[in-house]
């Protein structure tokens, strides 16, 4: 993946990039009108938003989307328009723009600023939350959040992507998982969640293993498969199978750690999960994005 990345910027004028949409009447959300100009954020709603984007062109549906238009800008906070058919207004998240090339959408941020000198207990966001809650999203995308399930959803069965997990520990140690295919299914599923295909990093795999084709769970919904509720005993909403492993939206220094490493916890204090659309690589240097059109990769004529 990193070495399509790196090619896509070496030969950015030579690159012939398609997308296919044969019923997108969609309009493009570029912030000010200046190349990767992050937007302000309005921390009083999720989805509010200080400024509204022109309307000149398609909107980009993901932060791959913005990368691939010639945004190429820091990691920050951006507006996308993922229910391009269902819904006019954008949506703000975070984008990671440079790790492995960049064009990271972020759907869960973590960081612990409890040993900040300035810490403002405030910004430490609630993940205990209802179903609804889950389902619709919540917190600051420029501070900790959920993007949503029905949104992750939503996005996932429109195009093939990827998952990254990033990780930083107590300790100062930094680690990462990747997946190359994830998806969220509807709601009439409990957003069972599925991965599959190639694997990279330096996480163990026992980390991702046990929520692989799981329901999720809150604690007024439990489908997970302890004796009881595992958002409940834990804090937070997630794809538990039981209650022992991987609890990324537990409250800090009370569960969110990992005990994928024989059984030795490990303190984290930040998280990272993130999706990006698969791309293929064909010998003339062609990028394809896939769309629910195309379904996978084209090809290279």
């Amino acid at each position: 993946m990193r070495a399509v990345w790196a090619c896509l910027w070496v030969g950015v004028m030579a690159v012939v990039i398609t997308t296919v949409s044969s019923d997108d009447n969609r309009e493009v959300a570029v912030s000010t009108g200046k190349a990767g100009k992050q937007l302000p954020y309005d921390e009083g709603s999720f989805e509010d938003t200080t400024e509204s984007p022109p309307d000149t062109g398609d909107r980009p549906t993901d932060c791959a989307d913005i990368l691939i238009k010639g945004q190429r800008a820091s990691s920050g906070v951006y507006q996308i328009y993922p229910f391009s058919c269902e819904c006019a207004r954008p949506v703000s998240v975070f984008c990671d723009m440079e790790t492995d090339g960049g064009g990271w959408t972020v759907f869960l941020k973590r960081e612990n600023q409890s040993q900040l000198e300035n810490f403002n207990q405030s910004l430490q966001e609630r993940f205990n939350r209802s179903w609804t809650e889950y389902k619709d999203g919540f917190g600051s995308p420029s501070q900790e959040y959920w993007l949503g399930n029905e949104m992750l959803h939503k996005m996932t069965v429109s195009r093939e992507y990827a998952v990254r997990l990033d990780l930083e520990y107590k300790n100062g140690a930094i680690h990462y998982y990747t997946r190359s295919s994830f998806k969220v299914n509807s709601e009439a599923t409990s957003y069972t969640m599925t991965y599959s295909g190639t694997s990279a990093g330096s996480v163990s795999a026992n980390c991702m293993t046990t929520y692989n084709s799981r329901p999720f769970t809150t604690y007024d919904r439990d489908n997970d498969a302890a004796t009881g509720n595992c958002a409940d005993s834990r804090g937070g909403g997630w794809w538990y199978y039981n209650c022992r492993y991987n609890n990324p939206t537990s409250v800090y220094k009370a569960g969110l750690n990992y005990t994928c490493y024989s059984n030795v916890v490990v303190e984290v204090v930040k998280l990272q999960m993130k999706i990006r659309p698969v791309l293929c690589d064909a010998t003339t240097k062609k990028v394809f994005l896939n769309t629910p059109q195309c379904g996978s990769c084209g090809s290279s004529d």
